[in-house]
């Protein structure tokens, strides 16, 4: 082919090489956690309150109302408020049965456990990250509250 004769497809050739070789230059990376990461930490994060919670009925005969109570029996869970990927929400009495809250901006999870069984369990995917985890999303949440 000669490139002479026809200047077009030298222009279109080298525009071609310039947006290739900027693409490949300016490509980000990333050093936050994504998504679907926030995703799996925000269960992991539910599973290891719910375990705490388990180890600290066995210990105390009853659970935990605080989650700090909870830290010593799974050290992780400081390490996931601290980087804040979650927040986790914990109510009890002290009694046998707690409500947990675990979430992130990626899935939100809600356990009550009463005895050690969950009675209630709930789950809302915010992002699409979280389908793995949860099939109930925004858009299911009813736009008004019912009448009472």
């Amino acid at each position: 082919m000669n490139f002479g004769r026809n200047p077009i497809l030298l222009i279109v050739a080298l525009f071609f090489l310039l947006f290739l070789v900027l693409s490949l230059v300016n490509r980000k990376r990333s050093s936050s956690l994504g998504d679907t990461d926030r995703a799996v930490r925000t269960n992991q994060a539910l599973t290891r309150v719910m375990n705490a919670q388990n180890s600290f009925l066995k210990k105390n005969g009853r659970y935990a109302q605080h989650v700090s109570d909870l830290i010593p029996f799974a050290h992780r869970i400081a390490t996931d408020l601290t980087d804040g990927v979650v927040s986790i929400q914990l109510d009890s009495s002290g009694g046998k049965t707690y409500f947990v809250q675990v979430s992130s901006p990626v899935v939100s999870f809600t356990r009550t456990v009463t005895n050690g069984k969950v009675i209630t369990k709930n789950c809302l995917q915010l992002k699409g990250a979280g389908k793995d985890f949860c099939t109930r999303t925004t858009s299911d949440i009813a736009k008004s509250l019912p009448a009472s």
